[in-house]
């Protein structure tokens, strides 16, 4: 359980931020009797995003992380793709968006719970939306390439969430 809590906070935070955490954390408490608590402060001071609510689900709760591609279309010009939280543990979303030039496009949306963003990873450009409210079961992600030209649209193109149903996480576009 242990590597799946670092993976997801290095999901939430950046890998790079992850990192620094762990070296920040062995150098205020090597050799001394830390508990979960000093981990999560440590986490929060270094990554600039608040982490309580992470602790409190993973360590404290058996609920599950589970998003899904619920719906696409187009409404006045403007493209649209909604989101569906259907596990009970809020997470930050990235959702990549392939379009039929072979671009992609990299949107991130942050839990209202975090109140901060992770940075961008691996130099790459995103779109960075307004916070999702935890307590909303969807999420609308607009776009602005036409409908017709997206090919597909996954959630965590990186596959470092533990979604327990990773299959809704992807979907491909035949038009």
């Amino acid at each position: 359980k242990g590597e799946i809590f670092l993976e997801q906070l290095g999901y939430i935070v950046g890998a790079d931020v992850r990192d620094k955490i762990m070296l920040e954390y062995y150098k205020l408490w090597r050799f001394k009797h830390p508990n979960a608590s000093d981990f999560m402060k440590v986490a929060q001071d270094v990554s600039g995003v608040q982490l309580d609510w992470y602790k409190e689900y993973w360590v404290n709760t058996t609920k599950t992380i589970d998003y899904g591609i619920d719906s696409l279309w187009e409404e006045n010009g403007v493209s649209k793709v909604r989101l569906k939280r259907i596990g009970q543990m809020p997470m930050p979303i990235d959702l990549e968006l392939t379009f039929k030039d072979g671009t992609k496009e990299l949107h991130y949306v942050s839990s209202d719970l975090m109140l901060g963003d992770k940075p961008a990873e691996n130099k790459e450009k995103r779109f960075v939306h307004e916070e999702w409210n935890w307590t909303n079961p969807t999420y609308v992600v607009e776009f602005k390439h036409p409908l017709h030209d997206l090919i597909q649209a996954e959630i965590d193109p990186t596959k470092r969430m533990a979604d327990v149903d990773p299959k809704n996480n992807l979907l491909k576009l035949h038009w």
